[in-house]
């Protein structure tokens, strides 16, 4: 005959209990700084001697970020120069010129991004009305004689690592699209046509 489960695993269990008593009190008397110095899988692995060597190498340490490029290293993709809105850098700005044709196509492009990335804040004509107002300090209106004097490559540069309040939009609007925004704003904001 077979003995019941209750027969078998009632002393299993009649001896896992004082394990589990003692193992949750450890637990429950550790402090929280005893917990944060509690041995990680890499202090173990460091502690073994063909390990530690790996683990001092030269390679990119856990939990560490990459290593930057080399200077000079132009990517795959090719090089772009970006260029911070100060003062010293305002003669190379001025000096950037718009490669992308005013071409309905251009300006198509650049009023989709401009809805996407502009409009919160400078609102669809411009004006610094956008639905941010309400909460945040009013951006500055786009279509005032001063914004209309800046060159296409201080509009670029604003774009590309922002200023002030305005934060950088280079990682999301990229290359021959800044342009486009920018071709947007002189021949539709700019401009005044709706």
């Amino acid at each position: 005959m077979r003995p019941s489960a209750a027969r078998v695993i009632g002393p299993l269990l009649g001896r896992a209990r004082p394990l589990a008593v003692l193992g949750s009190l450890i637990l429950a008397a550790c402090s929280r700084d005893q917990w944060q110095r509690f041995p990680s899988p890499d202090d173990v692995i460091a502690a073994v001697p063909w390990f530690a060597t790996m683990h001092r190498g030269i390679a990119i340490q856990p939990y560490q970020m990459p290593r930057p490029p080399v200077p000079g290293t132009v990517p795959v993709t090719g090089s772009e120069v970006t260029y911070e809105v100060l003062p010293p850098n305002y003669p190379a700005i001025n000096r950037l010129v718009n490669p992308v044709a005013r071409t309905s196509a251009s300006i198509n492009r650049g009023q989709e991004l401009y809805r996407i990335y502009c409009v919160p804040c400078h609102g669809p004509a411009g004006q610094g009305d956008g639905p941010i107002v309400a909460k945040f300090i009013r951006p500055p209106s786009l279509t005032t004689a001063q914004a209309k004097a800046y060159t296409d490559g201080y509009l670029y540069a604003l774009l590309s690592s922002g200023r002030g309040l305005m934060p950088p939009y280079g990682d999301k609007i990229r290359g021959e699209d800044r342009w486009n925004v920018v071709n947007y704003l002189r021949a539709v904001i700019q401009a005044g046509q709706p």
